[in-house]
């Protein structure tokens, strides 16, 4: 699939989109200055080349008890085919693990996980980290202050 030349119109309407993913061809119209099945065209063609990956719904964590956010580091003890399959179906399996991403450096992978309480997140890592087989070490840093976050992407690139 060849890749397309992304317009200022297109760029307009990822960035319309990422702010809230919802609009539709009429509401986007007047934001970007096109008319809606324009609009209507473009986004199903920034569809179907995977420019949009998929519209989601972002969640208040404070609505959803959700008071302990951290960032948890994992060494595993092996890089065995089988061990990292066992970890990455651990890891799925895990709905306090908002994300997880394989590292370079002395890290393997680092989650970001959710829960309750301090309680609730001492419990997490003591049962469903600490004890896994796979894993060599667990290193964990609890969010005090968050001064950014975002699902917006750079658009300068493109």
């Amino acid at each position: 699939m060849a890749n397309i030349q992304l317009d200022n119109f297109d760029r307009r309407i990822l960035n319309h989109l990422q702010q809230q993913g919802d609009l539709g061809p009429s509401d986007l119209s007047p934001l970007v200055y096109l008319s809606p099945s324009q609009c209507s065209r473009r986004l199903q063609r920034l569809k179907s080349d995977d420019y949009i990956d998929r519209i989601v719904a972002l969640l208040n964590p404070a609505k959803l008890n959700l008071g302990v956010s951290a960032y948890v580091t994992v060494k595993l003890r092996s890089h065995a085919r089988e061990n990292k399959d066992r970890f990455r179906e651990r890891v799925q399996s895990l709905s306090e693990v908002a994300s997880c991403e394989g590292m370079t450096g002395e890290t393997d992978y680092m989650l970001k996980v959710s829960t309750r309480d301090l309680e609730s997140f001492n419990r997490f890592l003591a049962t469903k980290i600490h004890t896994a087989e796979e894993i060599d070490t667990a290193r964990s840093s609890i969010i005090l202050e968050n001064l950014k976050s975002t699902t917006e992407l750079s658009l300068d690139f493109c």
